[in-house]
């Protein structure tokens, strides 16, 4: 860790007109530090705090990665996620398009959609190097240009586009320290997910295959995604893809034989590569979609569940729903209250349509139009023809309204109006449409606590609470190691040792199901085939996160480098393609 007060030296002399000493910094962050003087901020200054403009326009491209980043935003939230944290994704021009943070206080509740974050704005940070560098970056504390930062811990990686370009950049910041390596590998693993989202939203009219040098990291957020058009011909590749098959941006080819690629099926094949290593192949059309952690399910169905609070409120809850009753489903996030939600409607009626709507993920000037629809004309940008709200799509079935805390208290109103009438008009018509919905609601938030602020609708809390379900945090239920093996045995594990499940199940869980499940399956990943999960295949087994020294982005690559080195059986060539970089530049960076 640099001494502060040599870095406090440095600004003052960078004020003044002097060079940085040299080595102080690593030659990218100094370089920010310069243009950020440059741009004529004061390191003592308040910029974030103290901003004019944070209501940049996000366009329809920010809005898809927004949509895209969002889940795995939540998904990282449930893991690291507390009070003195952040999570945000921002676009190439640094404006934060999606954010999560439950911070009160500035300079974290500051960082929101709409805010803009470049380093002309706020100087040197993670995500800025990030824009810059095209690269992953780490920062701790002082290392910021502005003094406004001093106690922030930073982790940024980048995000890419479907078509090669930067897209943006997926950033963790916070007050104090974690384990940098863990938060650095779940950070990648995300971007690496948004990516492949991307390219396959992008490319819906092709063919998609998922290549990979080793059919283990086939679907996960490792492989590399190649279109094709419906001739065969090549049409594009992923960034991840390029990296593996170390494809220019020019390049119109695949360097295998592609020509019988639309005959795969179901099958994985593997394909020679001009070096002699190979490349497994698999078509993501045959039953195999591009891995997104938030789409996997990160409860196991309620219907296995043996945890007794479970199944009596369970029963109960059909009963209610059956009987047109509200549902409030409580829990703390990563619990299952979604899953639960589903399965009620399953039990009930499994061909009407189930919609889910969370309030906390949409901007408060978009959820009216969302929730109730609109016509034509009611306002700029509205769709030709106008448009069904989420409340006409769930005619005749279930409406989850999750995170229900988060609504609005100008939206609650309609909400309440709508539930007291079970009519609804869109924005910009007077025609009344009468509908039949059952209503299930989901939060993790005090709602009684809120409505005392008048924070929450009090008439609206007891509409909605008709029954309330309260699911038990992991820690506490009494089914965990059926819920562990069942986990297990959902990603084609039939074993786990003991000393790996004693592990398992005295962890603390803050992240609940979501983060066990998560555990499990960057488990499975590392144990690369093997047929049981063992203590050496946990990350963070026997890891104490708060003692741990932070690692530089030089040591997480040199771990990185040598597991894949031990993995390839100290076959290089095998190494370098899953690393993603070229023979030589791996055999330069075990020298160093």
């Amino acid at each position: 860790m640099i001494n502060p007060d040599l870095l406090d030296d440095a600004r003052r002399q960078l004020l003044l007109g002097h060079p940085l000493p040299e080595n102080l910094l690593p030659d990218a962050v100094a370089r920010s530090w310069q243009r950020s003087r440059d741009a004529g901020l004061h390191p003592w200054e308040s910029r974030l705090v103290n901003r004019v403009n944070d209501d940049y326009p996000l366009s329809e491209t920010d809005e898809h990665l927004a949509a895209t980043a969002q889940p795995e935003i939540d998904r990282l939230w449930d893991v690291f996620g507390g009070e003195d944290w952040c999570l945000f994704c921002v676009n190439s021009d640094a404006v934060i398009v999606r954010s999560k943070t439950n911070a009160e206080t500035p300079p974290l509740n500051m960082l929101k959609t709409g805010v803009r974050v470049q380093e002309a704005d706020i100087g040197t940070t993670a995500p800025a190097c990030t824009l810059r560098e095209k690269r992953a970056f780490v920062f701790t504390g002082p290392q910021h240009y502005l003094k406004e930062f001093d106690r922030f811990f930073c982790v940024s990686v980048p995000v890419f586009g479907p078509d090669n370009q930067l897209a943006g950049a997926l950033d963790m910041t916070g007050i104090g320290e974690r384990n940098t390596q863990v938060v650095f590998e779940q950070l990648r693993l995300s971007a690496m997910a948004i990516e492949n989202q991307l390219f396959t939203d992008h490319y819906a009219g092709c063919d998609i295959f998922s290549i990979q040098s080793s059919p283990t990291f086939l679907n996960t957020p490792f492989q590399g995604l190649v279109a094709l058009s419906a001739d065969g011909n090549f049409v594009a590749a992923s960034h991840s893809a390029r990296q593996l098959l170390q494809l220019r941006i020019s390049s119109r080819s695949l360097p295998f034989n592609q020509s019988s690629l639309k005959n795969l099926g179901a099958r994985t094949e593997k394909r020679a590569l001009p070096d002699g290593t190979y490349i497994y192949v698999r078509n993501l059309a045959a039953g195999v979609t591009t891995f997104r952690h938030a789409q996997q399910q990160s409860y196991v169905p309620v219907s296995v569940s043996t945890e007794p609070a479970i199944e009596k409120q369970f029963g109960i809850a059909v009963k209610a729903c059956k009987a047109d009753i509200p549902i409030m489903i409580t829990g703390e996030t990563g619990t299952g209250k979604e899953v639960f939600a589903k399965a009620l409607h399953d039990t009930i009626d499994a061909d009407s349509p189930f919609i889910a709507i969370n309030c906390s993920a949409m901007p408060e000037n978009l959820i009216e139009s969302e929730l109730f629809g609109y016509e034509e004309g009611s306002f700029t940008g509205a769709k030709k023809g106008g448009a069904r709200g989420k409340l006409e799509d769930a005619d005749g079935g279930t409406l989850l309204l999750d995170e229900i805390g988060d609504m609005p208290l100008r939206l609650q109103t309609r909400l309440l109006r709508f539930l007291q009438e079970r009519q609804i008009t869109r924005i910009g018509s007077s025609m009344i449409r009468p509908l039949s919905i059952r209503i299930i609601c989901a939060t993790h938030r005090d709602l009684p606590a809120m409505v005392a602020k008048q924070m929450f609708r009090e008439d609206l809390y007891y509409r909605l609470k008709g029954m309330q379900v309260k699911l038990p945090p992991l820690h506490l239920r009494q089914d965990l190691r059926r819920l562990i093996t069942t986990i297990v045995a959902s990603f084609n594990h039939t074993e786990i040792t003991e000393d790996a499940m004693q592990w398992l199940i005295n962890q603390p869980w803050p992240g609940n199901i979501r983060q066990l499940r998560q555990t499990i399956h960057l488990a499975t990943v590392i144990a690369d085939g093997k047929k049981a999960l063992r203590p050496e295949h946990f990350v963070e087994f026997d890891a104490q996160p708060q003692e741990v020294e932070p690692l530089t982005l030089a040591d997480i690559e040199k771990n990185a480098i040598e597991a894949a080195v031990q993995r390839h059986h100290g076959n290089l060539t095998a190494a370098a393609r899953e690393l993603g970089i070229s023979r030589t530049t791996l055999y330069k960076k075990r020298e160093n």
